[in-house]
């Protein structure tokens, strides 16, 4: 419960990096209005409340955005304690959510994933696997931890060199960190392989199946609005990060840590 009121608590935060940092933009405290960029105050940085608030240049809604932040980081921040307790453990996968948040919502919006969110925490997460486990007695998990990202990052990397208009590098560089966070939670390389193969194909399959709604319901437009649309569109194109992401949160979720047995 304490854990889901930091999340909350937390959301608009992460809703200002996700607003400002594809562009690497000054931080500040206050939301944004998507369509216009003028600053709403600090009433928009109350937690889900923010749907509420008007841009007083065009009087529409802030933006889905913005109470989607504060929610998700809620519900992953009180899975995180659900699943790890107080443990050491715990932390770093708190952090982990955070990220895959800002992350998750920006590959949404941009279809991006940047490198400022990627290669740090790719960083960070080692760090995690190769000093905390060492400084919390469970060596063990380092090597499954290893594996799952190399597996999970040559898989992609692969199907990056087949299908780079299908696999873009941001997917090649995200994948060696949710394989580390998912064979972390084993003590067995095989059933950490197991685990990044099943997360991976939740987050294909789930992608898959949204692109194929969106796709779809695109073509259904009317053809007024598709002769507006670029030339280079795609209907129903959507990003594979946030469904990876989906598709590791639920095998974190329904695997016991080793290191709590």
């Amino acid at each position: 419960m304490v854990l889901a009121v930091v999340g909350i608590l937390l959301g608009p935060f992460l809703g200002i990096a996700v607003d400002r940092l594809v562009e690497r933009e000054k931080i500040e405290p206050q939301h944004r209005c998507v369509k216009c960029q003028t600053d709403l105050g600090l009433a928009s940085l109350i937690p889900v409340h923010s749907w509420l608030v008007r841009c007083p240049a065009d009087n529409a809604h802030a933006n889905w955005r913005y109470p989607v932040t504060d929610l998700a980081t809620s519900v992953l921040f009180a899975l995180a304690g659900w699943r790890f307790g107080l443990s050491w453990q715990l932390w770093p996968y708190v952090a982990l959510f955070a990220v895959f948040v800002v992350m998750s919502l920006i590959d949404w919006e941009q279809h991006l994933l940047i490198d400022l969110l990627t290669l740090p925490t790719l960083g960070a997460s080692l760090f995690a696997v190769l000093v905390l486990s060492g400084m919390n007695n469970f060596n063990e998990g380092i090597w499954p931890a290893i594996v799952g990202s190399v597996v999970y990052s040559v898989v992609f990397f692969v199907a990056h060199l087949a299908n780079p208009a299908g696999m873009g590098l941001g997917d090649v560089k995200l994948a060696p960190t949710l394989g580390l966070a998912l064979g972390w939670l084993t003590v067995d390389v095989l059933e950490g392989v197991r685990v990044v193969f099943y997360a991976m194909m939740i987050g294909l399959l789930l992608g898959g199946v949204v692109g194929l709604v969106m796709r779809s319901r695109a073509k259904r437009r009317p053809a007024e609005e598709l002769a507006e649309l670029p030339e280079d569109w795609i209907p129903g194109e959507v990003p594979l990060g946030p469904f990876l992401i989906i598709g590791t949160v639920i095998m974190i979720a329904v695997t016991s840590p080793a290191s709590l047995a």
